[in-house]
């Protein structure tokens, strides 16, 4: 069996629902400590400021456009991360479906739950990154694909830190 799978990861509306809550969640507070019980804070315009500042980011953050990486792995487990540009032809400038982005390692601490993929990864020459992939992110046969080519890809990884830790704790007590 080939664990080769290419997917197209969409913008989730479970994610933005979140951060949408949050950054509601934020200027509600902002408002309690402004004008609801400003004497139990030290500070509190500082304060309903601060928290409606962080509220509006949140918010903003939410309603912003987002990237739409393409995971693609290979059969023989090479992992490669890109970002596409203009996938739904919205943006004037640039080609349609242009990409940045290269090979990629899979890194320890990557985790599937049933509802969520926390992907950290890699390029060469750049610093560890995660990836968010959710389920409403792709198609049900596409989530299962992606978390069975994952999970190989990452007991691959497992193994071999494994052996390249032996062998070099081997070669540590014989010198």
């Amino acid at each position: 069996m080939s664990i080769a799978v290419s997917a197209l990861v969409r913008p989730s509306r479970i994610q933005r629902a979140v951060w949408g809550g949050c950054g509601l969640a934020q200027c509600a507070a902002a408002l309690a400590v402004g004008l609801l019980a400003p004497g139990r804070f030290l500070w509190p315009p500082w304060v309903a400021l601060a928290l409606a500042a962080a509220g509006i980011a949140v918010l903003g953050a939410a309603a912003a456009r987002a990237k739409t990486p393409q995971i693609d792995i290979s059969g023989t487990g090479d992992l490669r991360v890109t970002v596409q540009q203009d996938v739904d032809g919205r943006d004037g400038g640039g080609e349609p479906g242009g990409h940045a982005g290269g090979h990629a390692a899979l890194l320890p601490g990557s985790v599937i739950w049933p509802m969520l993929m926390l992907l950290r990864y890699a390029a060469p020459g750049t610093g560890p990154r995660t990836l968010a992939v959710w389920r409403d992110s792709v198609d049900a046969a596409t989530w299962r694909a992606l978390a069975v080519a994952l999970a190989v890809v990452g007991r691959r990884g497992d193994a071999d830190e494994g052996c390249e830790d032996t062998t070099n704790s081997l070669q540590r007590t014989n010198s």
